[in-house]
């Protein structure tokens, strides 16, 4: 008897737990909850990485690696067809290697390169990505992705909603609300500090550090070009102007050019002059990252659909 109770009381909390998870599968699967971006930088590093891995693009034209700097560049600006592989706080070896691994075989890779090649790869990022049960599992059961854990769906609904009477923003109005705007002082001090650091010559052992990891994008690259067929384009992303004439980033333009020379690497021609605005001197305000993902638009898919 006390054998039979126990079950019972084990059996039933599993049965009840079995039928909220199937009945939640069946409202990812059917569409009524909305997938989540993360509400956390590292949290929408794990959804991106996740939707290129499990869901299968077979009209995959092109993807981008890099960095936050590229990160802020929405894929529905460039063209259908295009994943944004660019991580908060890591570098373009991370989105690399999941292209490297991957299935799915893109026409182009956009590779963002600066001395964020220094960060490592996100080897827990990947672990996860690549775990052999967990790996099976996330692609057949959606509600096994970070996009929709409940917490998540939760916190973007609740966005959603806040929305919903909104019309959508004219330029202007995107900028009205950048922070530069909202609090020009902070911006400025920001963009000044971040010309502060970047006056700093190159050390000796960053440029070493630029060289070792370069090596292995190198190498990233020709086994992605071997493998897939892809056209690697390589590209920076624009700063304020002030931070972009600074003796450092010059420094490393320079470094970037001769560990990726044009003569072996193909280079996306750089964007007309023009004063790029950000909060901090690097990341770039939503209106002008669109501007950016159009001059990406226009100088690499439409480049390919032509030679097609």
């Amino acid at each position: 008897m006390f054998v039979k109770f126990q079950l019972r009381s084990i059996l039933r909390p599993v049965l009840i737990f079995l039928f909220l998870m199937s009945f939640y599968q069946v409202l990812v699967s059917g569409g009524v909850l909305p997938a989540s971006e993360g509400p956390t930088q590292r949290e929408n590093n794990i959804v991106r990485s996740q939707r290129y891995v499990y869901q299968q693009d077979s009209d995959l034209k092109m993807v981008i690696v890099g960095s936050s700097l590229a990160a802020s560049l929405n894929e529905k600006h460039i063209g259908e067809g295009v994943k944004n592989l660019a991580f908060g706080a890591r570098s373009s070896k991370t989105g690399l290697e999941i292209v490297k691994r991957s299935k799915s075989k893109p026409p182009i890779v956009l590779v963002e390169i600066n001395d964020t090649i220094t960060r490592k790869i996100d080897s827990e990022l990947l672990d996860s990505l690549y775990h052999p049960i967990f790996y099976w599992m996330r692609q057949y059961l959606p509600i096994l992705r970070e996009e929709y854990r409940p917490i998540s769906v939760f916190i973007d609904y609740l966005k959603s909603r806040s929305k919903q009477n909104q019309k959508p923003m004219s330029r202007e109005a995107l900028d009205s609300i950048e922070g530069r705007n909202v609090t020009p002082e902070l911006s400025k001090k920001a963009i000044q500090t971040t010309v502060d650091i970047q006056s700093i010559p190159l050390s000796e052992k960053d440029a070493e550090n630029m060289k070792q990891e370069a090596d292995l994008m190198r190498n990233q690259i020709a086994e992605i070009k071997k493998n897939t067929g892809a056209k690697v384009v390589l590209f920076d992303m624009p700063r304020e102007s002030r931070v972009n004439t600074t003796i450092r980033i010059k420094q490393v333009q320079e470094l970037a050019k001769k560990l990726f020379p044009p003569d072996s690497f193909e280079w996306l021609p750089p964007p007309k002059e023009r004063e790029w605005r950000t909060n901090d001197g690097i990341h770039l305000i939503r209106s002008d990252a669109k501007d950016f993902a159009e001059f990406l638009r226009d100088n690499t898919i439409l480049d390919l659909r032509l030679k097609n």
